[in-house]
């Protein structure tokens, strides 16, 4: 007598869904590398609907949904209106959206806590901006925020490094500008030279997106200044001029939640990823080397470890 055959169990199908390319340095990069490696650890056919126009991108959450994707994972806030748009029309379908949740119970938010890893890059630039022994630093307790767009997840970035400054030196005052563009270098370039020249700015925190940091790091290299970078380690971009990196490890969460869909724990609302996660962090500043004085680096490590362990509290602003 034949042994009854085990009905195969179908496979889940994951599409990714990025507001750009993939194949670009920074946070997409980063999303589509976690991508990558659930496919390849899951055994998934790997399905990437990628688009640089934003009439685009609903059509293109649309279809994933249509062509029956158990997973249809946003990259970017700007994807927000198009997973809320598509994602009433097909219950049964699951959506993620990398930083911003829409809402609904098919729909989950992967929220990174930036401002845990700002607060770090506030309390560094807090302590260097008066450290008149790295040349070109000014007595002034200014420095300098340069973000892509004025949105909600900007506003993260932004309300963390003003919390970790004041933590160091409530009279840190910090000048804040936006591109209106996350793929502006000219303009980019332009406020953060705006900054250095006539704002008394020493260090520029830029939250431009890939395109738009370079711009900045266009500025410090001409002005001989400093900067912090976001998402990616950019301390080599201008060696011994980016005092460090807040690294936003999208391609953890991109994985984790391709992990939880994989073992049927999918559940709607807002996942957050800060320091404790390791999706949050800043570099080891390696590069920089001993310009980072002894005493500073030890002050953000026990800072880090004061926010891990819930000691130092810091408030999400969006």
């Amino acid at each position: 007598m034949k042994e009854p055959t085990a009905t195969p169990v179908p496979k889940i199908r994951v599409a990714l869904v990025p507001a750009g390319r993939i194949g670009t340095e920074g946070f997409m990069y980063l999303a589509g590398q976690g991508y990558k490696k659930a496919c390849a650890d899951f055994g998934l056919e790997p399905k990437v609907l990628e688009s640089e126009v934003p009439e685009e991108w609903e059509r293109n959450v649309r279809t994933a949904a249509q062509e029956g994707y158990d997973l249809v994972i946003g990259v970017g806030s700007t994807m927000q209106d198009a997973v809320a748009h598509v994602a009433p029309e097909f219950p049964d379908t699951h959506f993620a959206l990398v930083d911003a949740y829409t809402g609904g119970d098919n729909v989950v938010g992967l929220i990174s806590q930036e401002q845990e890893g700002t607060f770090l890059a506030g309390a560094l630039a807090a302590m260097m901006t008066t450290y008149t022994d790295l040349e070109g630093i000014n007595e002034d307790k200014v420095i300098g925020f340069v973000g892509g767009m004025d949105i909600p997840v900007i506003h993260r970035f932004l309300g963390g490094l003003e919390q970790g400054a004041a933590y160091i030196d409530p009279d840190v005052k910090v000048e804040v500008a936006y591109v209106g563009s996350f793929r502006d270098p000219a303009k980019s370039k332009e406020l953060a030279l705006g900054m250095f020249q006539n704002q008394n700015v020493d260090i520029v925190y830029s939250v431009c997106g890939a395109f738009g940091d370079h711009g900045v790091f266009e500025a410090v290299q001409e002005t001989g200044l400093y900067a912090i970078g976001t998402d990616i380690n950019w301390d080599n971009e201008v060696p011994g001029h980016i005092l460090t990196s807040v690294l936003k490890h999208t391609d953890l969460a991109v994985y984790d939640v391709i992990k939880r869909e994989v073992n049927g724990e999918f559940t709607p609302g807002e996942i957050k990823y800060g320091l404790a996660s390791g999706v949050m962090d800043i570099t080891d500043m390696s590069v920089m080397g001993d310009k980072i004085p002894d005493n500073v680096r030890a002050k953000l490590a026990e800072i880090k470890q004061d926010i891990i362990d819930g000691k130092i509290k810091v408030e999400r602003r969006d």
